[in-house]
C-alpha cells in the first residue's frame, strides 16, 4: 500500500503521518517546501512540487503510484483568505482540480480524502446551540468557506462522472502540537513561550477571544480522517467534531495557566476578523458511528501544544532561525 499525504508537513499531515509510521506501508509527503526537523516523520519520503503544474503533480503520482490519498494541501488561513481571495480560490480550487485529474488519468482506482471545512457552514439562524448536520447546505461566509464548498463540488464531479473513490472531511476547529503559528491559539502559545523564557514583554497580543468553536485535538483528526478514507462509502461527508464549544478566551486562559507566567492582554487590529462566525459546532453522530470519538481532553492538547512550542523554538534558535518564524 502506497500512501501519499498532500500538505504532510502540515499539523494534520504530521499526525496522519505519524500515525501511518511504522506500518508496512510506504509512505510519501508532497508539497511546496521541505519539512523543517519539527515537522519530519521517519519513514517518510518528503516530495516537492506545485501543485498548479498538472505536470508536476503528474510525474509525482506516477512515481507514488498512490492507493490512498490525503489531500490536506491548502491556503487554510480564514484571515489570509480575505486578503488574498484569488490565491485562495487558486490553490483550494484548481490545485484540487491538478491532484484529481492526475489521479483519474494514473491511479483511478486510488481512495481519496478531501479536507473541507465547518467553516463551509457559514452563520445559521438557528439557536446559538445548533449542532451542524452533514446535511446543512453550505452558507459560506470567507472565500476560504467558498473555496471550500466549491472543492467538494468539484469532488462530487470526478466521483460523478469518472468512477473516483472520493470522501470529504469536515473539520471543526483544531490544534494541538505542530501547528502553525499562523493561527490564532499556536501563536499565543508562542508568545507565552517568549515571555517565559526568553524575556519578552508580558503582553499578549490577538484578535477578539469571544468567537466560540467547537474544537478537536489535531491528532484525534488525524485518526478521524484515516477512518474515514478506510471505511467510508465513496461521496460521503463527516464533521469531526465534539459537540460543545470552547471560546478562545477559555482556551487561552488554559494556555496562561499551563505556561504559568502572568500576562496582559491588548487588543491588535491585525488580528481581528469583524466578519467572523461567532458561534460553530458540529454534530458528531456520523463520524462517531464509525468508531471514532475524540480521545485528547483540551488541557492535554493545549500542554502537548505549549511543550511542543518551547522545543520547536529552541531548534529554529540552534539552526539561526532569530526572527519570528510563522511556521
Amino acid at each position: 500500500m502506497s500512501i501519499l499525504v498532500t500538505g504532510g508537513t502540515g499539523s494534520l499531515g504530521f499526525s496522519i503521518l505519524s500515525n501511518l509510521s511504522g506500518t508496512n506501508h510506504e509512505l510519501y509527503s508532497f508539497s511546496d517546501e521541505l519539512p523543517q526537523p519539527w515537522q519530519k516523520v521517519e519513514g517518510v519520503q518528503y516530495l516537492t512540487g506545485d501543485l498548479l503544474d498538472f505536470r508536476n503533480v503528474q510525474e509525482m503520482i506516477q512515481k507514488v503510484s498512490p492507493t490512498h490519498i490525503y489531500h490536506l494541501a491548502s491556503q487554510s488561513s480564514v484571515g489570509l483568505s480575505y486578503k488574498k481571495p484569488y490565491e485562495t480560490l487558486n490553490i483550494n480550487l484548481l490545485g484540487t482540480q491538478t491532484l484529481l485529474e492526475a489521479v483519474r488519468q494514473v491511479v483511478p482506482k486510488a481512495k481519496v480524502l478531501l479536507l473541507s471545512s465547518s467553516e463551509i457552514y457559514g452563520r445559521t439562524e438557528q439557536q446559538l446551540t445548533y449542532l451542524h448536520k452533514e446535511t446543512d447546505p453550505p452558507n459560506p461566509l470567507t472565500p476560504y468557506a467558498t473555496s471550500k464548498a466549491c472543492m467538494e463540488i468539484l469532488g462530487n464531479q470526478f466521483r460523478n462522472a469518472n468512477g473516483l473513490h472520493v470522501v470529504f472531511a469536515r473539520p471543526f476547529h483544531f490544534t494541538g502540537p505542530h501547528h502553525s503559528r499562523r493561527f490564532v491559539i499556536p501563536s499565543i502559545a508562542y508568545q507565552l513561550v517568549k515571555i517565559k523564557y526568553y524575556g519578552a514583554e508580558p503582553v499578549i497580543y490577538s484578535g477578539s477571544l469571544d468567537v466560540s468553536r467547537d474544537v478537536v485535538d489535531v491528532r484525534d483528526v488525524a485518526r478521524a480522517a484515516i477512518q474515514i478514507l478506510n471505511t467510508a462509502e465513496s461521496g460521503e461527508a463527516f464533521n469531526i467534531c465534539c459537540g460543545k464549544s470552547y471560546t478562545f478566551r477559555e482556551l487561552v486562559e488554559m494556555l496562561v495557566d499551563i505556561s504559568g507566567v502572568s500576562v496582559d492582554f491588548r487588543f491588535d487590529p491585525g488580528y481581528d476578523r469583524s466578519n467572523d462566525i461567532p458561534l460553530l459546532i458540529g454534530d458528531p453522530t456520523k463520524i462517531m458511528a464509525l468508531g471514532w470519538k475524540p480521545m485528547i481532553c483540551m488541557e492535554d492538547c493545549l500542554s502537548d501544544l505549549f511543550n511542543e512550542m518551547v522545543v520547536r523554538r529552541r531548534v529554529e534558535l540552534k539552526m539561526g532561525m532569530g526572527r519570528d518564524l510563522r511556521l
